[in-house]
């Protein structure tokens, strides 16, 4: 089958490539005709198909296709919409000025559903925006796609689903839907346009429910771990490339303030009721799935994808569940058995958060704030955590958790027991949110954070200003199991 042209909107990771932008007005005089040949067309550029990370795809002489034998879709509900059988990511390229859209061509050969493509960019701060999905392009042939992205970025990534059409033979040669090749062209923003960073982190509190699962992959790429530590979100928008921490969630067993009126944890003391259930515990998570439930809610934005008849910081999960929204079903047409908004994978679940069964938690979606003082945890190994506790010390309790690759925001730093850890050793702890410490020497950055004001004793009690958790609606019913048997609405998980 011959290949054919789409032109698309786009992905990639850290790659610094100098290449031309197309004016924010749009493309230049004579494109609207046709695409150039490749080699007069100076404003695009090739994507290695060999660089790209992928997730339940493989890389023949063709190009990239979905992988013999996957299993369910990435990121798909069983019976559910249709969401790629396979995710190939870019490296990022930087783009040597400010942008604010992405246009795609991609070469396709064979029986294809589609090839959703998403963009996404580095902020001022140094944080990604989320992925964001392709739209028309303004002046361009049909064809074309554009990717719009909600800031001014000045690095830009791409990345390209591929859904097999259902009646596919995946196994024939010449058949089964393949990525032969990718290119991108960045849109400059608009003279003057720079982009405000984001002020503190959204917050609301949601449903969890334990995933389990383990020897399954996630829909980026990641195999489920015994005891691992990540979150699934409704929503691909905020899918982290797999073993990174670009979308980091906070979660937590009691709200900030509940917290901040429990007397702090006093050095010595052995955890329990103290940590549990006074102050609550936290736990810090890459968000590595898509689920529960559905695919398209990011109900944690103001400007949802899908269901904008609904509230921010309100799953539609826990609308259908209590309120009968949808007729009580998920966007996939099934039956909302509970009302989660966000799945915790068993070592989170279980050991960060000392969970026994499904629970209300406060969650604080980490990369919706300006990040000032950026930083990755490092644990030990990849599958590790790094202790989180309410002052700088081992003498102080255990009060929950932080996994390797999430990315914190360091508030301040102060002087503390000498740890040795991952980046080396020394005195200095971090403040990554209220009353919540870590040894420097277990996060990758985060050192020019300023001093914590006042004397070098940590204040667990005053919490830092945050978005006001939202008045949402919570079910007056017996939270169900932990799922395993039926019901379970996680649905990120292929293979």
């Amino acid at each position: 089958m011959m290949p054919s042209r789409i032109r698309a909107g786009a992905v990639a990771s850290l790659a610094a490539v100098a290449f031309s932008v197309v004016p924010a007005g749009g493309p230049p005089a004579g494109a609207a005709d046709g695409p150039l040949p490749r080699a007069a067309d100076p404003g695009w550029i090739d994507e290695d198909l060999a660089s790209a990370e992928r997730a339940g795809a493989v890389l023949d002489g063709g190009g990239l296709r979905a992988a013999p034998g996957s299993g369910a879709p990435l990121g798909a509900p069983p019976g559910g919409a249709s969401a790629p059988d396979a995710l190939v990511t870019f490296p990022a390229h930087a783009v040597g000025g400010a942008v604010r859209a992405v246009d795609v061509d991609l070469d396709t050969s064979g029986r294809a559903a589609g090839f959703p493509v998403e963009a996404r960019g580095v902020r001022a701060d140094g944080a990604w925006t989320e992925w964001s999905p392709a739209g028309s392009a303004p002046g361009e042939p049909p064809e074309v796609v554009r990717v719009g992205l909600p800031a001014a970025v000045e690095r830009v990534q791409v990345r390209v689903g591929i859904v097999t059409a259902p009646d596919a033979a995946p196994d024939t040669d010449g058949d089964t839907a393949s990525l032969s090749g990718v290119r991108l062209r960045p849109v400059a923003a608009a003279e003057g346009d720079a982009s405000a960073l984001p002020g503190a982190a959204f917050a609301a509190r949601v449903f969890t429910t334990r995933i389990g699962l383990v020897g399954n992959t996630t829909a980026n790429g990641h195999k489920v771990r015994t005891n691992d530590n990540f979150a699934a979100l409704p929503s691909r928008r905020a899918l982290s490339a797999k073993g990174k921490g670009d979308y980091t969630v906070r979660v937590c067993t009691k709200g900030a303030d509940e917290r901040a009126e429990a007397p702090p944890p006093a050095a010595g003391a052995q955890g329990g009721e103290q940590d549990h259930g006074a102050r609550g515990r936290c736990v810090y998570l890459p968000v590595w799935d898509v689920g529960p439930w559905n695919t398209k809610d990011d109900h944690w934005n103001e400007e949802r994808q899908t269901w904008d008849d609904l509230p921010r910081g309100l799953p539609q999960a826990q609308a259908a569940y209590s309120d009968g929204h949808n007729g009580g079903r998920d966007g996939s047409g099934r039956r909302v058995t509970n009302p989660a908004g966000i799945d915790l994978a068993d070592g989170a679940f279980r050991n960060g958060l000392r969970l026994t069964d499904n629970a209300w938690v406060h969650v604080d979606y980490l990369w919706t704030a300006g990040h000032r003082h950026r930083a990755e945890i490092s644990a030990t190994s990849a599958a590790g955590t790094v202790d989180v506790r309410p002052g700088p010390g081992t003498e102080f309790p255990v009060t929950g958790t932080a996994a390797d690759a999430a990315s914190v925001d360091v508030e301040c730093r102060l002087a503390g027991e000498a740890v040795k850890g991952p980046n080396g050793d020394g005195a200095d702890w971090y403040r990554i949110g209220p009353g919540d410490y870590i040894p420097a020497a277990f996060a990758d950055g985060g050192g020019d954070a300023p001093r914590c004001g006042g004397a070098d004793v940590p204040s667990p009690d005053v919490p830092a200003p945050g978005v006001p958790i939202p008045d949402v609606p919570a079910p007056d019913v017996p939270a169900p199991g932990v799922p395993g048997v039926g019901g379970d609405p996680f649905a990120a998980v292929a293979g």
